[in-house]
């Protein structure tokens, strides 16, 4: 069967490929290696995960195609999957998707569909692996004019949580039909969706409006407010209601920007999860804050943003911010961060980034967190620099002090050939039986050319929440060799 699908998808490759020069093929291919152990592993196994996306286009003519393939020792965990395809005719006017899409409506209130590049979830459950994205498999048509639009959309996101592996009917248990619309007029646009959700059985019908545009060359806005109402009468924005409410507030002058956002959402979970709205927290690129990142709960949160950061003349930037969190379901509960970073040259060139974060996160029972670092560049020539990362963050839970740290110096040449030293401690109980641990592990990097990497690991990683692009997923431990090609042809 596996050879059948393969020899399938190549011929029909083959056959796109022999057309005029009108047209044009181009794709990518992601292939991970692991040989080691998760958490819930009595031994190592090797496992291979595959990736190839091809893509044809044809003057207004696009098509994709995704083949997923995963193969394990452990019965019921192989598979392989046409994960995804779809053919796509645009205009300038107008524009046809059938297949798999990826559509956000505003800024993911209602619906927010994503693709993490890189990223693979392994589920402890199915011992099995899948590339992280959210999409919807259906149809999608849209009309544009100079200040007009309008998007028809039908069709079942996909619920990420389970593997390719699972009946399909699970991973796509919701059902959306959605219509949204733009009009702009002297640089304000005024926005307007309506959206009818099923989940076996259970409908619902939820409005959407939004207003954005500038108030000035220097200020812009954006306001959102999503509700169910199909349950509650229009407007209603009682505790009882479900609703999402979003708006930011941007300025800009010369060096110095500021930014402030609010959000109060209300038993707001559409379906198995298919809507992101804003989480209004700084998703921060440090290890140790990254992984301590405040996740959004959309059944009950309110709170603010605020963000400033100035340029100095020496090209050097200061960063501020501060975030604030309120759930309420029975007890409130406060998160609190504040959050300083500067990041400045040596010389003119060093590159030197500083933080310092402190933080109050109950939902975590991490009280008074602090944590600090360094992360460095040195240039030890043209071609080759030297990178020196250091984190330390500690916090009390439960009347016991917790410390973690992370350390890392890598060597890097000509960005073509990058390697790694990595080095992790904590003494949290939640994750370390008794005493402390320490991972370590080495990281490869080699650019073969312009169109092939590899990446090598060896050692023991540590594991836990890791976000990006505002969505947060689970990375399991892992200890062993894991060998990563990407390839772009």
């Amino acid at each position: 069967m596996i050879k059948i699908v393969k020899k399938n998808i190549w011929y029909i490759l083959l056959l796109l490929g022999t057309v005029n020069s009108f047209a044009q093929f181009q794709g990518n291919n992601l292939m991970e290696f692991q040989y080691g152990k998760i958490p819930t592993d009595s031994s190592a196994i090797a496992t291979i995960y595959d990736r190839f996306v091809g893509s044809y286009n044809y003057k207004e003519f696009k098509s994709d195609v995704t083949l997923e393939q995963f193969y394990s020792e452990i019965d019921g965990s192989s598979y392989v999957n046409l994960s995804q395809f779809s053919l796509q005719y645009k205009n300038d006017k107008v524009e046809f998707v059938i297949g798999n899409l990826y559509e956000t409506i505003g800024r993911g209130t209602l619906l927010r569909s994503f693709q993490i590049p890189g990223a693979v979830l392994e589920d402890l459950s199915y011992r099995s692996r899948h590339y992280f994205n959210r999409d919807i498999l259906g149809a999608s048509a849209k009309y544009q004019s100079n200040n007009f639009m309008a998007k028809a959309i039908y069709g079942s996101p996909l619920n990420y949580v389970f593997p390719p592996s699972v009946d399909s009917k699970l991973r796509r248990a919701d059902t959306i039909a959605a219509v949204y619309s733009e009009y702009t007029y002297k640089n304000q646009t005024l926005g307007a969706a309506i959206m009818n959700h099923s989940n076996v059985g259970n409908d619902n019908l939820y409005s959407m409006v939004t207003l954005s545009g500038n108030l000035s060359p220097k200020v812009s806005y954006y306001i959102e407010v999503s509700q169910n109402i199909k349950n509650n009468s229009f407007g209603d924005f009682s505790k009882k209601a479900s609703y999402a409410i979003y708006s930011g507030l941007n300025f800009a002058l010369n060096n110095l920007g500021l930014s402030v956002e609010y959000k109060d959402y209300n038993k707001f979970l559409i379906g198995s999860g298919i809507n992101e709205p804003p989480s209004l927290v700084k998703e921060h690129t440090y290890k140790l804050l990254n992984r301590s990142t405040h996740v959004l709960q959309p059944l009950n949160e309110t709170g603010v943003q605020l963000e400033a950061f100035y340029s100095f003349p020496n090209f050097s930037t200061l960063t501020v911010n501060h975030t604030r969190a309120t759930n309420d379901f029975g007890a409130k509960t406060t998160f609190e961060e504040y959050f300083v970073e500067y990041d400045f040259m040596i010389k003119d060139k060093h590159d030197v980034k500083v933080f310092v974060d402190y933080a109050e996160d109950p939902f975590k029972l991490e009280k008074s967190r602090i944590s600090a670092g360094m992360y460095s560049e040195w240039k030890t020539s043209d071609k080759t620099s030297i990178k020196t990362d250091y984190e330390f963050q500690q916090f009390d839970r439960l009347n016991e002090g917790t410390i973690n740290q992370v350390l890392s110096v890598g060597y890097s040449y000509k960005s073509k050939l990058i390697g790694t030293l990595v080095a992790e401690h904590s003494t949290d109980n939640f994750i370390v039986s008794s005493g402390s641990k320490v991972w370590l592990g080495a990281n490869l990097n080699y650019k073969l050319n312009s169109k092939n990497t590899f990446q090598l690991f060896a050692g023991e990683r540590r594991g836990g929440p890791a976000c990006n692009a505002g969505v947060c997923y689970e990375v399991l431990d892992f200890k062993g060799v894991e060998l990563r090609w990407t390839a772009r042809f």
